[in-house]
């Protein structure tokens, strides 16, 4: 009888056990969390020897384009703008003294006009002309010089990075490629030629995006690719060098097929509005007009921007 309630009890504890192992099984797992993916994102990201030329390369972009733009200027608006700039840079250093001093040497000379003889007073425009030229003229190839030095910044900042570019099996020719419109950018500022710094520094954007397409970038480099072109033609454009701006054109279109299957839903009404824009924009060279011309590349480079908003990472994770 004592062995009959053993057997009972061993049998009981093994179906408990084997109900409990069963049901253990049977429960829904917590499936880990996918780090794959997000870790290799992270690992995958642009290096910041990349991030860092793609800074100077837009920071000397911006000081040429500046300079550009202010020669369309008459000359005493380039003059006020130059004195804008400089009072800038003053402020900047703490240099409120020097500022004083200019003033109070402005009011000695205020003074003196009045005793100027109507004689001299004739010759006074083509005087304040000429003195308004040297200052522009000075202030451009201090610019100028500050730019050469920036060039020297962007050739280390380039060999920095052009290792991890060949480790990275980048292509060959964009490395090739880049280097080339490097050293043109710096022959256009030994030269003092800031327009055709313009366009040398605007080719480097032709190359950089091919960097960034061997990492997890931000939102799809072609964009960038998009805006070379378009900032290309609007110089060429300017010029009256409509060949070359076709060319420029004809690039654009062929970028712009394959970086508009990349985009996201959200693009649609953008991707309409480029469609448009640039068949509009081709048109435009066909007829050389250049307000036309410049109308649609503004519209192309603004909604350029639009895009990248739209398919940028950070912004769809807010």
């Amino acid at each position: 009888m004592k062995n009959h309630v053993f057997f009972h009890r061993v049998l009981i504890l093994i179906v408990s056990v084997s109900m409990i192992l069963s049901l253990t099984s049977c429960a829904p797992q917590k499936k880990p969390v996918p780090q794959t993916s997000k870790s290799q994102e992270e690992q995958n990201k642009p290096p910041k020897e990349l991030d860092e030329l793609s800074k100077a390369v837009e920071k000397t972009e911006k000081a040429l384009y500046e300079m550009h733009e202010r020669s369309k200027l008459p000359l005493f608006i380039q003059q006020e703008e130059i004195k804008k700039q400089e009072e800038k840079q003053k402020k900047e250093q703490g240099g409120q003294e020097q500022q004083n001093d200019q003033e109070s040497g402005q009011g000695k000379q205020s003074s003196q006009v009045e005793l100027v003889t109507p004689q001299a007073k004739q010759v006074e425009p083509q005087l304040e002309i000429k003195q308004m030229k040297i200052e522009i003229e000075r202030a451009n190839l201090t610019q100028i010089e500050q730019l050469k030095k920036d060039v020297i910044e962007l050739h280390g900042l380039w060999n920095a990075f052009e290792a991890k570019a060949v480790s990275q099996f980048v292509m060959q020719s964009s490395i090739e490629d880049f280097e080339d419109a490097l050293n043109n950018l710096t022959k256009s500022l030994d030269s003092n030629n800031v327009f055709q710094g313009l366009l040398d520094v605007t080719q480097l954007y032709k190359y950089l995006p091919d960097f960034y397409l061997t990492y997890s970038s931000d939102y799809p480099p072609e964009i960038d690719k998009i805006r070379f072109a378009i900032k290309k033609t609007q110089l060429l454009g300017e010029k009256k060098n409509y060949p070359a701006a076709k060319e420029a054109v004809d690039y654009l279109t062929g970028i712009w097929m394959l970086t508009r299957p990349k985009l996201n839903k959200d693009s649609i009404d953008m991707i309409n509005q480029i469609e448009f824009a640039l068949s509009d924009l081709n048109k435009a060279i066909e007829m050389q007009n250049d307000t036309i011309i410049k109308a649609k590349t503004e519209v192309i480079l603004k909604v350029a921007d639009e895009l990248e908003k739209a398919n940028s990472k950070k912004e769809q994770k807010k």
